[in-house]
């Protein structure tokens, strides 16, 4: 499955992501391809004879030019060309704060999702803790009321008593 980029994300890519695209043109539609090349051509970053291989490879692949596919891409997008394109695009503030609002609501999904997390551990704490605290005190009483001095399960009353208390810090 070939990886499709939109022309925001194309826009807002860094130099080397763009390059990366050219480089991995297999991997890309054909769509993302060609609006990386466009847009390196936009912003004046120099193609170098290794990039410049590998865009002749992705046109050979797709029996034409990379002039012609450039030129069918736009028309069928109703503009004259890339710049036009880049144009019709919303304005980065405009698409920074759609994100921003999916970011922020995605941040509070998973804060809350933490907080249920912690809330479940915390009980399963003060549950396991005052099991292994009370366990441990009962073999202990048991064991000293035998009257031969018997076994003290100091690790299991330790252990359960702090489990216990910091479930109880956390809820």
């Amino acid at each position: 499955m070939k990886t499709t980029k939109t022309l925001a994300q194309i826009s807002n890519s860094k130099g080397f992501q763009l390059s990366e695209i050219l480089v991995s043109w297999p991997y890309y539609t054909e769509e993302t391809v060609i609006l990386a090349y466009s847009e390196i051509k936009r912003r004046g970053i120099q193609i170098n004879e290794e990039i410049e291989k590998l865009v002749t490879a992705f046109s050979e692949a797709q029996g034409k030019p990379i002039s012609q596919l450039e030129s069918e891409l736009f028309e069928s997008k109703n503009v004259a060309n890339y710049q036009e394109y880049f144009n019709s695009l919303p304005k980065y503030s405009e698409t920074m704060n759609e994100e921003s609002k999916k970011l922020e609501k995605l941040r509070r999904e998973q804060a809350f999702q933490r907080e249920v997390f912690e809330k479940k551990q915390a009980n399963k704490d003060v549950l396991y803790g005052g099991l292994w605290f009370v366990g441990g005190l009962a073999v202990t009483l048991v064991s000293v009321a035998s009257g031969k001095g018997g076994f003290i399960a100091y690790g299991a009353v330790i252990f359960g008593g702090i489990q216990f208390f910091k479930g109880l810090m956390k809820s």
